[in-house]
């Protein structure tokens, strides 16, 4: 805040805070400010920063205390009027600055707050409540009641302790998530936040497998039909090849059959008839007609 005192001259040894003057005027100036601020929420003091000429110009700082909670800088604005309004109202000098106990005579139009501001609650704060081993564990936290002391296991925390599908704790050794339903599901993290269905596991994996074998199975019919095609195919056009209703050769060179250790006897009975087929020159076209009946004597 600052203020200015009409009554007062200003000396250059209020400048320096050690001298005789300062100190006696800070003395002074404390007492009225007491008796002008005694009825205000919460008030402890006035620190002065500098005295600068003027008369004589006052900066300095209403200390206050008042209960920490999410509505502090609104009870401050309201407290900081009723500082202007202290001074304003002040009857002890008349406006000629006399009175019998006329000290300090403000210039009312000119007081005024230059700024004001709430300090944040200190951590260490809940270590004074009897929490024993688990005292590390707590922070304050601001309400509009007021403080209260929380672990990372609250969701209002700065940081909350992740904890999905399950209940967080606090142990000795810190905040940990206690997942739940064990019996029914495997967790694959601290936070308990991924799981897998032990149920579903046990009907899954027969049913992937059956899946697999069928779809194995069905890949080898696929396979065997489609080689059954290709021979299919193979054979038919060999046929073509060889095959014809036309009765005459038009090769020069003939068709030889090669089986020399064949003898009169072996005719009688069945064998093994063995082809040699290099000397056929398969460039050629060969009409074969096709024989209604053979007769062998």
């Amino acid at each position: 805040m600052k203020t200015k005192v009409e009554n007062r001259e200003f000396t250059p040894e209020l400048q320096n805070k050690s001298s005789a003057s300062f100190q006696a005027f800070e003395k002074e100036f404390k007492k009225q400010m007491r008796d002008l601020y005694k009825h205000i929420e919460g008030y402890q003091d006035v620190v002065i920063h500098e005295l600068t000429q003027g008369s004589i110009v006052v900066n300095y700082t209403v200390l206050l205390k008042v209960p920490a909670s999410t509505k502090a800088n609104e009870t401050l604005k309201t407290i900081s009027n009723e500082l202007i309004n202290a001074i304003t109202s002040s009857t002890t000098c008349n406006e000629s600055c006399e009175g019998d106990n006329c000290s300090f005579c403000f210039n009312t139009g000119f007081t005024n707050i230059t700024s004001y501001e709430v300090e944040e609650v200190e951590e260490s704060v809940c270590g004074s409540l009897n929490l024993g081993i688990y005292s590390s564990f707590y922070s304050p936290l601001l309400t509009a009641t007021g403080i209260l002391c929380i672990t990372k296991c609250d969701q209002r925390a700065t940081d909350p302790f992740p904890c999905v599908f399950g209940t967080c704790k606090v142990l000795e050794q810190g905040p940990e998530c206690m997942c739940s339903e064990k019996e029914a599901f495997w967790y694959q993290d601290k936070a308990c936040s991924s799981r897998i269905s032990k149920v579903g596991v046990a009907i899954g994996v027969p049913v992937t497998g059956l899946v697999l074998a069928i779809g194995i199975f069905t890949i080898f019919l696929v396979r065997v039909k489609r080689q059954k095609e290709m021979y299919r195919d193979k054979l038919t056009s060999r046929s073509e090849l060889y095959c014809s209703v036309d009765d005459s050769w038009s090769s020069p060179q003939g068709f030889a059959i090669n089986n020399q250790g064949v003898t009169l006897e072996d005719l009688e009975t069945p064998s093994t008839t063995q082809i040699d087929l290099e000397k056929v020159d398969i460039s050629q076209k060969i009409h074969i007609q096709k024989p209604s009946q053979i007769i062998i004597p």
